[in-house]
């Protein structure tokens, strides 16, 4: 792992442990969800290449993110009939569902099955599609930002096919994620670098505490495109991301290397995927034990998927992990 970025893995794993706890209706549900899934869309624009033909880096995401969606999606399909059938619950509208999953794409219409999830993998390979698009064709930074957040203002109208929306909602998150991780990952271009991350300390810390003092959490569900207010949900995922990404890197520089952040940063996507299940058979035991609350679920859904990535890591050419 570069020594310069192995912070980047820190923050990831970070962000899949909070999605994890997110969606296992712990009492912190409501501030992870108010910057969750910004942060994942930020880290995604840490590496995102313009150079070379749009073409080949259109291939490039399909194969990493569409490619997962439909093997996953229609898994999940297939497992949610099969749950159904065993409990002897009403059976899905497979016409429904079937639509959800090549045409609407979303999380609205995807909400049935387990693939509820997957709406963020179309969400973001149309958003980086967009992404290329204003900057291979626009130099200006500033017009370029303007685009982003005219695309982010223009989701909230429309209802499009394809997770359309979230991707036009999510170009700004891209945005913002090349910008910071020029910022984070190169001190040296400031000639007070003994002061600027101090400086950019100070500022995300600042603006949390303002916005917390304010009007407190402010609620976030980027599925449903669902912000209590624009700007202030913008400013305060993007300060609490800053934060998180300079606890992050100081981490890394004390901490080191280590086993569980490789095997978990690496294995993040699967991870994403497949969580869902974890915790649905973490909460079944927890019922069935009739003993422990949402600790003991999250405890045992992550064991399960310590499980897996032990399975990707010595079966990793198998179709089932190949694409993830």
């Amino acid at each position: 792992m570069n020594n310069n970025i192995e912070w980047v893995t820190y923050l990831k794993v970070f962000g899949i442990l909070s999605v994890i706890l997110g969606h296992i209706n712990s009492p912190l549900g409501g501030l992870i969800y108010s910057w969750h899934m910004p942060l994942f869309f930020i880290l995604s624009g840490f590496f995102i290449k313009t150079e070379g033909n749009i073409k080949f880096l259109i291939i490039k995401d399909w194969k990493r993110l569409m490619l997962p969606y439909f093997i996953f999606v229609i898994l999940a399909l297939a497992i949610t009939m099969f749950k159904r059938w065993g409990l002897n619950r009403e059976p899905l509208n497979y016409v429904d569902e079937l639509n959800a999953i090549f045409f609407w794409m979303n999380y609205k219409h995807l909400i049935n099955s387990y693939g509820f999830v997957l709406w963020f993998l179309p969400a973001l390979f149309f958003s980086k599609f967009f992404y290329y698009l204003i900057m291979k064709n626009i130099s200006s930074l500033l017009i370029q930002f303007c685009l982003c957040i005219i695309l982010f203002l223009m989701s909230f109208q429309l209802q499009l096919p394809f997770a359309f929306s979230n991707a036009m909602n999510s170009v700004i998150w891209l945005f913002i994620g090349s910008q910071s991780f020029r910022v984070l990952n190169c001190y040296s271009i400031f000639e007070c670098r003994r002061y600027f991350p101090v400086f950019i300390l100070l500022v995300p810390l600042v603006l949390v505490v303002s916005i917390y003092a304010y009007s407190g959490i402010p609620k976030l569900d980027m599925s449903l495109l669902i912000y209590e207010h624009y700007i202030i949900n913008v400013l305060w995922a993007a300060s609490f991301f800053l934060l998180l990404a300079l606890f992050c890197k100081t981490l890394a520089g004390k901490a080191g290397k280590s086993r569980f952040v490789e095997q978990w940063g690496a294995g993040s996507m699967i991870l994403f995927i497949l969580h869902p299940y974890t915790n649905n058979i973490s909460h079944i035991l927890v019922e069935i034990l009739n003993f422990g609350s949402w600790p003991l679920k999250l405890l045992i859904s992550l064991a399960l998927l310590q499980l897996i990535l032990m399975m990707k890591e010595r079966y990793s050419n198998w179709w089932f992990f190949k694409y993830v």
